[in-house]
């Protein structure tokens, strides 16, 4: 006679139901001000579930940056394999201007895209305000890769080396250029009129963020830093 597998089928459900609860309570409230009974009841399961398939309130929140983490390493994959197969340093001109423009892109898209849905975006800029031990799954699950790749990039197109303060900092300030419409989706909403984001605004948006990237890195031609 066959095991039935409903049991282990119901733990997974149960397991599921809390992480996508915990990512979207804690994005909305942060990991302070939110207690096991809140999680518990957002995700439809019982408290007792958190302890026994988490360890605890800790357990579940660094579940939920997992989540949010391998989320967000898929997002920039493609960035981040073309940055490594590229060989920034040794890249003329052309081909810079080219690999600027396919790194600054592939970073907006990941950060409005992915990222923003079901409380992702909210859950990091928590960890960002107030970082605790998820963040350090968040940041070696995707930030520290993404930021290096940027930085890489940056550095290139500068003739630095990427592991200088400037290029760190310059990458840094280029990628704020970017997680602005991000965090302030809704000041630029309604700044334009727009009732959200859709497939042409963001590409209006990877535009524009490529365009400051090319000029910030005196990438852009003449016609364009002179507009």
């Amino acid at each position: 006679m066959k095991a039935s597998s409903e049991g282990p089928r119901r733990g997974e459900e149960a397991r599921r139901r809390l992480v996508q609860a915990a990512v979207r309570v804690f994005g909305e409230s942060g990991y302070h001000a939110v207690g096991t009974r809140d999680l518990a009841e957002a995700a439809g399961t019982n408290q007792a579930a958190i302890p026994y398939y988490f360890g605890g309130k800790e357990g579940l929140h660094k579940a939920a940056a997992q989540d949010v983490a391998k989320v967000g390493h898929a997002a920039f994959e493609p960035l981040l394999d073309r940055v490594k197969a590229a060989a920034p340093a040794s890249l003329d001109r052309p081909a810079l201007v080219d690999l600027v423009t396919a790194t600054f892109r592939g970073l907006t898209r990941g950060l409005v895209g992915p990222l923003n849905e079901g409380y992702r975006a909210a859950f990091v800029m928590n960890e960002q305000l107030r970082p605790g031990p998820a963040f350090d799954v968040l940041y070696d699950g995707y930030i520290r890769p993404v930021h290096e790749a940027i930085t890489t990039v940056t550095a290139a197109a500068q003739g630095r080396g990427a592991g200088t303060t400037r290029s760190v900092m310059d990458a840094h300030a280029l990628f704020g250029t970017a997680l602005a419409f991000l965090v302030a989706r809704h000041t630029l909403c309604r700044r334009l009129g727009w009732d959200d984001y859709n497939p042409r605004r963001l590409r209006d948006i990877e535009d524009t963020v490529v365009s400051v990237a090319l000029r910030t890195l005196g990438l852009a031609n003449a016609s364009e830093v002179e507009s």
